[in-house]
């Protein structure tokens, strides 16, 4: 599987509360206990999943580097996503 990160930035872009809920539900259901779901991996590529359409294990399948820009894309969009409009 190949990830082209310019559509994983637009299609997060695309979610909705509804998706992240739904990443969270599934989170908690697989017994992540992490307090802050926003900080895990594992959410954090269940979201992109989400956000691709695709299978949250195939995303686990990728090599290392791969799941890792994965998942700091999502961090990244998570935590810089709201700064833009704070501030105008």
């Amino acid at each position: 599987m190949k990830i082209n990160f310019d559509e994983l930035n637009e299609k997060l872009g695309a979610l909705t509360g509804t998706d992240l809920l739904m990443a969270e539900r599934d989170c908690r259901t697989a017994g992540e206990n992490f307090p802050t779901l926003s900080f895990s991996s594992g959410f954090q590529a269940r979201l992109a999943a989400r956000a691709l359409n695709v299978n949250y294990h195939d995303l686990l399948a990728l090599p290392l580097k791969d799941f890792n820009r994965v998942c700091q894309t999502v961090f990244n969009f998570l935590f810089n996503a709201g700064s833009e409009s704070a501030t105008t």
